[in-house]
This record gives C-alpha cells, sequence and structure tokens, in this order.
C-alpha cells in the first residue's frame, strides 16, 4: 500500500479537531474516517474497516483512549499502528505503558502531525509487502 490512500482513523471527542484532521489529512492524500469516541471506533472496526494507522485521543467520554487500546491490543487487531495524540501531561508517558507506537502533544503542529503520519504509514507499508 502506498501513502496516498492510506486510511486514517481520527478517534477524538472535539468534533472541530476531527473535522480540521480530516481536512487536513485529505489534503495530503489520505482516506480518513473519525469516531467520536472508543466505543464508535470499535464498531467500526467491528464492521470491516482497516485503518493503516489510528490517531487515538486518551480523554474521551464512553469509552476513553486508555480503554480503546486495552482493547485493541488484546484483539485480534492488536497489530494495528495506533498515535495517541493527547492534550494530557501524562500522555507519553501513558502512551508507552498502553503500548502505542507514538504519542503527540495537542496542540501539535500539522507538519509534526504529516511527518509522523508518513513515518508510520510508510513503515505499515514494508511491512505489508514484505
Amino acid at each position: 500500500m502506498t501513502q496516498k490512500g492510506a486510511v486514517i482513523l481520527i478517534v477524538d471527542d472535539d468534533e472541530d479537531i476531527r473535522a480540521l484532521l480530516k481536512l487536513f489529512l485529505e489534503a495530503d492524500g489520505y482516506v480518513v474516517k473519525s469516531a467520536a469516541n472508543g466505543l464508535d471506533a470499535w464498531k467500526q472496526l467491528q464492521a470491516g474497516i482497516q485503518p493503516t494507522l489510528i490517531l487515538l485521543d486518551l480523554m474521551m467520554p464512553r469509552m476513553d483512549g486508555e480503554r480503546f487500546l486495552k482493547k485493541l491490543r488484546s484483539s485480534r487487531f492488536a497489530r494495528m499502528t495506533v498515535i495517541v495524540l493527547s492534550g494530557h501531561g501524562a500522555a507519553q508517558k501513558k502512551a508507552e505503558e498502553l503500548k502505542a507506537n507514538g504519542c503527540l502533544m495537542k496542540p501539535v503542529e500539522f507538519d509534526d502531525l504529516l511527518n509522523t503520519v508518513r513515518r508510520f504509514v510508510a513503515l505499515r507499508s514494508k511491512k505489508d509487502v514484505a
């Protein structure tokens, strides 16, 4: 899979953040899906969406990012690439504990976001080819 057309799932309870990230990532050639919380994201995975990468907020209602990631890592989706995207001060440590593939702090610079997404999509593409 090439970078262009890779599916990115944004999981964040802030509608404005989801819309802004969607607009920005689609402009770079990605297909973007979104979910308002971990439960919504889980339902989408169960329904067959296969994201190349998940951008995950930690603080959300219904099912927060921590519960979602724990459930994900103990399921058939365990190998999915997840980047935590959070404004919480302890997010980096929490992301490591939860075995996230990376962590970006909000507010995130768009260049940092794009560089991170591109890097992990490229890594995932190499694994898919191998």
